[in-house]
């Protein structure tokens, strides 16, 4: 037998063992891989937070409101068609001393796993924004279901309200509504600011930048639910009764924050020229009049830019701010 020939013999029981332990670990990996997720939760067993509203309950606790939506009321296949007239979403409000502790008890009073990743929108009351809200927004900004892309707004008197009063007229879930017109561009009438939770929090901890959100309040109901009819004013029955005592959301205007707090409120014009200022308008219509023809007209911008130059001078820093608009009359 040749040298060459005893070599390949003797490696050959090697290549065998080796062939066998292979198969062996792969096998293993495969079982244990084919076990399926350890931590797994039925979607019948979750409960989806749409929006959450956070208002100040006294000096130190919090009213926490979660607007739960409701499965049954969304599904064609309910009893009456369409969950025989539920509603699509129901809310529940704790009082407790921080966000962890009111969603602790919210997971002790509910019959399933409370889960935000279908969380549309944050609602700050105006009480809450103005005595200052970094320890709300650390809790938004830690938790692991968060998404940068949640959409956070500033209500005028009560976020609970908003959740509990806010109807919209075209869609059936407000999370669903907040989320839509915060999402569209506004070519028309840029007259409020959105703003994400990313965004957001950069407002709240970059120095020199202070943060804006759009404002959200209710207003009475433009139009008409079917099945109800409005009756004449001598006849005692308001627009408000007809609707069932249900208002409409409206988004106009922004809250200003310095710092965490809220210090005013911007007007629908006021928050236009913020976002003309920062480069944000996507167009728009502004109607100015025409004094040699004592009439009005229409002034459609399609797009515009800005240039912001600060000037540093003996008294301070000045903005010089050149803003061009392109559109048509």
């Amino acid at each position: 037998m040749g040298p060459l020939k005893a070599i390949k013999m003797k490696g050959q029981p090697h290549s065998f063992i080796l062939r066998v332990v292979s198969f062996v670990l792969i096998s293993v990996l495969a079982t244990c891989l084919l076990g399926g997720c350890w931590s797994k939760v039925e979607i019948e067993q979750m409960a989806f937070i749409s929006v959450v509203g956070v208002d100040r309950a006294d000096k130190d606790g919090l009213l926490v409101s979660f607007q739960i939506v409701n499965p049954r009321a969304l599904t064609k296949g309910g009893a009456g068609g369409g969950g025989g007239g539920e509603p699509p979403v129901f809310v529940l409000s704790v009082t407790a001393r921080t966000v962890p502790d009111a969603l602790a008890k919210l997971e002790e009073e509910s019959s399933r796993i409370v889960r935000f990743k279908q969380l549309s929108a944050i609602v700050l009351g105006e009480d809450l924004a103005r005595d200052g809200i970094g320890q709300v927004m650390d809790f938004f900004a830690r938790h692991w279901e968060m998404r940068r892309s949640i959409w956070v707004l500033v209500a005028k008197k009560s976020a609970q309200d908003v959740l509990l009063k806010g109807a919209p007229v075209q869609e059936k879930m407000p999370g669903m509504a907040i989320k839509m017109e915060m999402e569209r561009r506004a070519r028309l009438s840029p007259t409020r600011y959105p703003v994400t939770l990313g965004d957001f929090l950069t407002g709240l901890t970059r120095e020199g930048d202070d943060a804006i959100a759009s404002s959200v309040e209710i207003g009475p109901m433009q139009e008409q639910k079917s099945g109800n009819s409005v009756k004449k004013e001598k006849e005692g029955d308001t627009k408000e009764k007809a609707t069932g005592g249900m208002k409409e959301l409206v988004f106009s205007g922004a809250g200003v924050f310095r710092g965490e707090k809220l210090v005013a409120f911007l007007g629908p014009q006021e928050t236009r020229g913020v976002r003309w200022f920062k480069g944000k308008v996507p167009g728009g219509v502004f109607t100015v009049p025409v004094k040699t023809r004592a009439t009005w007209a229409s002034l459609v911008t399609d797009r515009e830019t800005t240039r912001v130059k600060p000037v540093v001078t003996k008294t301070g820093i000045r903005y010089d701010v050149k803003i061009m608009d392109e559109g048509f009359i």
